[in-house]
């Protein structure tokens, strides 16, 4: 049995890992109900940037990997209390009411406005984490059970040594909310009562306005903005929607199980030329891998 030993260094680990890290894309779309407020979103997600540091325990520290949201959009639906005035008896008989003033009733729909609002760019956040390199011997799924590896290798679906990050832990942090989403979400406020109330003539408008006691404070009330649009936009994809943990678990399943950082045949084809004939192929066996701060140096068994 003979062993071979192949080093890769750091920029050369980082060239993979930025393959690895621009074929991730992922897309998520949900809603929640709040009573009068319905709240849905539509995100897609993809991943820029970020730094690699191999360090001496074995264990590649990967730094503010910057999570992309694109598109991130919001849409609140409104649920306004019922309004009904008219339906008062202007002509009482002992007989009951001949004649009632009209009844008009609004804001009868559930919901009774829905607002899309554009979050595109409006929140930043990065991941960071440290992985262990982990080799796994893995079959291609498009193998047959009774081929051979000359078969499979003939098929383009031989089995393969692949190399994967595997996360220890995974962070991440929701470093800024932009100053505008304050602007947006205000905008949006006034963009609801100029649609709600906005055919009323301005003497009906006052009036509702008094009944109601301020019609931006009924929708900002219905919205349950508190003092800061920033935490309860946060509270609302954090908490409620549980949007950077789905992230942080899509991110961590993609480089421990789905995309690997390279791999390499099983048994591998000698690149020799084979004058037509099949190509020899060699067992590799006991693949293992071990990390310092300037490369990672994988060692295998080659040959029966």
């Amino acid at each position: 049995m003979t062993e071979v030993t192949l080093a890769v260094s750091e920029a050369a680990f980082t060239n993979l890992f930025e393959g690895v890290r621009d074929n991730f894309t992922a897309s998520k779309s949900d809603s929640k109900d709040f009573g009068a407020l319905t709240a849905a979103y539509n995100v897609g997600v993809r991943l820029e940037n970020g730094t690699v540091d191999m360090r001496d325990d074995n264990t590649v520290l990967i730094k503010e990997l910057d999570i992309v949201y694109d598109p991130l959009s919001l849409t609140l639906g409104l649920d306004i209390p019922s309004i009904c005035v008219g339906g008062q008896c202007i002509l009482p008989t002992p007989w009951g009411c001949a004649i009632r003033l009209p009844r008009i009733c609004v804001f009868e729909s559930d919901p009774d406005i829905e607002v899309p609002i554009n979050l595109d760019g409006v929140i930043r956040s990065e991941i960071s984490g440290s992985f262990e390199v982990v080799p796994r011997h893995e079959s291609d799924p498009g193998r047959l059970a009774a081929m051979s590896d000359l078969d499979a290798h003939l098929a383009g679906v031989p089995d393969k040594w692949n190399f994967y990050l595997d996360p220890e832990w995974l962070d991440i942090d929701v470093i800024d909310i932009a100053d505008t989403v304050g602007n947006i979400l205000d905008n949006a406020v006034d963009w609801i009562v100029d649609t709600l109330f906005g055919w009323l003539p301005s003497w009906a408008r006052d009036l509702v306005d008094a009944i109601l006691g301020g019609l931006v404070s009924v929708v900002r009330a219905i919205l349950d903005f508190g003092d800061d649009v920033s935490e309860w936009l946060s509270d609302l994809f954090n908490v409620s929607f549980g949007l950077f943990d789905f992230i942080v678990t899509l991110v961590a399943d993609y480089f421990a199980k789905q995309y690997p950082l390279f791999g390499f045949e099983e048994p591998l084809p000698l690149p020799i030329p084979n004058n037509g004939l099949n190509p020899i192929l060699i067992p590799i066996t006991d693949v293992t891998i071990a990390v310092s701060n300037t490369e990672a140096v994988i060692t295998a068994d080659v040959g029966a």
